[in-house]
C-alpha cells in the first residue's frame, strides 16, 4: 500500500486481539489501521479455517466456469467465492475475454486467445490493490475542496489461464503458480567504522535523515539477481504521485506538482508511468527521469529511452494515468532501477542518510514485491526486526498473490470451450466437501 503512512505495526506473532484508545493521546494512523489488520486477519484466519485453501457456500457459490456460444471463450459465473479466506465477489455473469457485445471480467484483459486444440487450467488470481482519489474519485470529501483524507484497499480477482497439455490435476497445476522461494533482504543504518585517532571518537552509527520517514523498497522488475531483477526506493513510501491531464509524447501536463518542494518534482528526479492497466497487468511502468519541468503550464518534459513508447493520455482518459516519483539517483541502473546485489553477503546498499538494505542470496523476485523501513530521528535508527548490529533477513511484505483452481477445460479444432472438470469446493449445509 502506497499510501502516506507513519508505518505498518501489525504483527501476527504479536496475537494482539485489539486495539485500545487511551484518552488524552496523540492519535496516529498506524494504530487505528493496525486494529483494521487485527480484526481482518481474524475473520480471514476463521474463514480459512472453515473453507480451507479455497471454497464457497452451497448456495451462492460464484465462479462456476461455463461454455457459451462465444468461440474460445468461456462464462465465469456470478456469486462468491474464499481463497485463502479472502472474501471473492463476481458480481454479475461475465467473459474471461469478453467483445463488442459481451461483458468481459472487470478488472483483467487476457493479452492472448485460447488456442484450437489446447487443454488448461482456469485459475483465480486473488490480491489487494491500493485505491486513492486518484484512481477512485469518489472517495474524495468534495466539501474540502481538494485535500483527500483515507485512501482504501480493494480486493482484485482475475481469472487466468494455464495450459496443460499433460492433463495434471488441478491442484498440481495450481501449486506451480505459487512462488517456491520469496526473496529475504534486510536493513539497518550504516555503522561507522572506529577511529584510530585516540582523540578523535567515532559518533554511533545514526540515520542522518532530518525527518521521519517511511522508505519502500520495491522490485521493479522481477526475475534473479544478475538475471535482470531490478529494484527502486522512496523515501515517503512511493506516496508522491502527480495525475497526468495529457500526455503528447515525453511531455505530461500534470494536475499539480506537489504541495511543496519536499513533496515536488525536480529535474533529475525518476518517474515511473502508472495507469489502471499496468497495474492490473502487474507488472512495473517505463522508469524516466525528468528532463525539464515548465512550473507556469504544470507541463514536465521526459528522457526518453530507446524501446520505450509512451501512451496518449488525455482528459477522457479513464485510465487514471500518472507519474510516480522515486528517490534514486546514482548507481549502475537497469532502464532506470538499480539491480539488487547478491554476490557477497557482506555486501549492502546503500540508499541515503545511512541506511542500507541488504538482499539474501537465492530469492525469485516479483514485480511489485516491497519492504518498508522506518526511520525515526529521536533514536537515530531503522525499525528493523533483530538486533541493530545483526538484523533478521524478512520476506517482502506484499503484493500477496492468492492462487485457487476453477476448472479444467479443453478447446476443441472449432475453438469451442467445454469444461472438463470443476476444481472448486463447495460446501453443503453440513459444513462438508462435496
Amino acid at each position: 500500500m502506497q499510501g502516506d503512512f507513519t508505518r505498518n505495526t501489525f504483527d501476527r506473532a504479536k496475537h494482539f486481539s485489539r486495539v485500545l484508545m487511551q484518552q488524552g493521546r496523540v492519535q496516529l494512523d498506524a494504530d487505528w489501521n493496525e486494529q483494521t489488520a487485527i480484526l481482518l486477519h481474524t475473520l480471514r484466519t476463521l474463514t480459512r479455517d472453515l473453507f480451507g485453501e479455497h471454497g464457497g457456500p452451497g448456495q451462492g457459490a460464484g465462479f462456476v466456469i461455463t461454455s457459451g456460444a462465444a468461440g474460445q471463450d468461456f462464462m465465469i459465473g456470478q456469486g462468491h467465492y474464499y481463497v485463502d479466506g479472502i472474501l471473492v465477489e463476481n458480481d454479475a455473469d461475465c467473459w474471461y475475454q469478453g467483445g463488442a457485445d459481451l461483458l468481459p471480467q472487470p478488472d483483467h484483459r487476457p493479452e492472448a486467445a485460447l488456442e484450437k486444440g489446447q487443454n488448461y487450467l482456469v485459475y483465480l488470481d486473488v490480491w489487494e490493490r491500493h485505491i486513492s482519489p486518484v484512481e477512485d474519485d469518489d472517495i474524495r470529501e468534495k466539501a474540502l475542496l481538494g485535500p483527500d483524507t483515507a485512501t482504501r484497499a480493494k480486493v482484485v480477482w482475475q481469472v487466468k489461464v494455464l495450459p496443460n497439455p499433460d492433463g495434471a490435476t488441478c491442484e498440481d497445476l495450481a501449486a506451480t503458480l505459487r512462488r517456491p522461494v520469496a526473496p529475504l533482504a534486510k536493513a539497518r543504518v550504516m555503522p561507522t567504522a572506529p577511529s584510530v585517532d585516540p582523540c578523535i571518537q567515532a559518533p554511533d552509527a545514526r540515520y542522518r535523515g532530518a525527518e521521519n520517514q517511511l522508505y519502500r523498497v520495491e522490485v521493479h522488475q522481477g526475475g534473479r539477481a544478475g538475471g535482470g531483477a531490478s529494484f527502486k526506493w522512496s523515501r515517503d513510501n512511493a506516496s508522491v504521485i502527480f495525475p497526468i491531464v495529457q500526455m503528447n509524447g515525453a511531455v505530461a501536463t500534470l494536475e499539480h506538482l506537489g504541495r511543496d518542494a519536499r513533496l515536488g518534482l525536480r529535474v533529475g528526479d525518476w518517474v515511473e508511468v502508472v495507469d489502471d492497466d499496468q497495474t492490473l497487468r502487474g507488472g512495473p511502468g517505463p522508469m524516466l527521469q525528468v528532463d525539464a519541468i515548465d512550473p507556469v503550464e504544470l507541463k514536465v518534459t521526459l528522457k526518453t529511452r530507446a524501446g520505450v513508447a509512451l501512451l496518449p493520455y488525455d482528459e477522457t482518459s479513464r485510465n487514471h494515468p500518472y507519474l510516480r516519483r522515486w528517490d534514486h539517483k546514482a548507481g549502475p541502473l537497469i532502464e532506470g532501477a538499480a539491480p539488487p546485489v547478491e554476490d557477497n553477503a557482506d555486501q549492502w546498499l546503500d540508499l541515503e542518510d545511512g541506511v542500507q538494505v541488504q538482499f539474501q542470496p537465492g530469492g525469485d523476485y516479483r514485480s511489485g514485491d516491497y519492504w518498508l523501513i522506518p526511520t525515526r530521528t529521536t533514536t537515530g535508527q531503522v525499525e528493523w526486526p533483530g538486533p541493530a548490529d545483526a538484523p533478521e533477513a524478512q520476506e517482502p511484505q506484499g503484493i500477496d498473490h492468492h492462487i485457487a483452481p476453477l476448472a479444467q477445460i479443453e478447446v476443441d479444432a472449432a475453438g469451442a470451450v467445454a469444461m472438463t472438470h470443476d476444481c472448486r469446493f463447495v460446501m453443503t449445509s453440513a459444513m462438508r466437501r462435496l
